[in-house]
């Protein structure tokens, strides 16, 4: 049967080149990835310690932290251009062609998102893929990042049905074992350079990219409904 598709933005619908290119060049030492990786330490973090600030905030701390390592300081406005490459990100190539795909099938589209709503919400507008979800929602209306249950079981609120009738797509293993954690479906996109802990038990579809998620969503549909 039909059902909601609920996808991660960042690095798994939105390709962030221009963001670890800007950040790549204002923190060569440490990189995107380690500035990545605070940002999401510290949205945990945050979040175990019953605090909330924004993504973008977040954001802001993680690269000041990571630019207080580098040999030397980060220029002035270095985070600005970092922030503006984040407000220009694109979908990867097939995107809308997979999201049409399942909407002309029936089924309801997510944007969910750690990011906040602001953001996300300029994202998809600059990418073209506004009208290609049914609902764009941020962790900011519940308050609790990704991997925490709330925003998984928001959506499913959100879109009117149960946990159970949501697939979480993502690229990152750790999103998809807080979907599973939640009573969501799971399917991992493997983004390049997105591999697969095996300490999480395995998604139940495990893709490329959009279109053969389509392809893998369509095969579970009965005929007729």
């Amino acid at each position: 049967m039909r059902g909601v598709v609920a996808f991660d933005m960042n690095e798994t619908t939105l390709d962030l080149a221009p963001v670890r290119a800007a950040v790549n060049r204002h923190l060569p030492a440490a990189g995107f990835t380690v500035w990545f990786q605070k940002l999401l330490q510290l949205s945990m973090a945050t979040t175990v310690a019953g605090s909330f600030e924004s993504f973008g905030v977040l954001a802001r701390h993680a690269f000041d932290a990571v630019g207080a390592t580098e040999p030397a300081a980060p220029a002035t406005g270095a985070f600005e251009e970092v922030a503006a490459a984040i407000g220009s990100i694109q979908p990867f190539p097939e995107v809308p062609a997979g999201l049409e795909r399942l909407r002309e099938a029936g089924w309801t589209t997510v944007a969910l998102t750690n990011s906040g709503q602001q953001m996300v919400e300029g994202q998809c507008e600059n990418a073209g893929l506004s009208d290609l979800f049914d609902h764009i929602i941020s962790v900011e209306q519940v308050q609790v990042y990704k991997p925490w249950p709330d925003p998984y079981l928001h959506a499913a609120a959100t879109a009117g049905v149960e946990p159970g009738d949501v697939w979480m797509v993502a690229c990152h293993d750790w999103d998809l074992a807080g979907a599973r954690n939640a009573g969501l479906r799971t399917a991992f996109v493997a983004r390049p350079g997105m591999p697969w802990a095996g300490v999480y038990p395995p998604p139940e579809i495990h893709v490329d990219d959009f279109m053969r998620l389509a392809d893998a969503l369509l095969a579970l549909q009965v005929p007729g409904t």
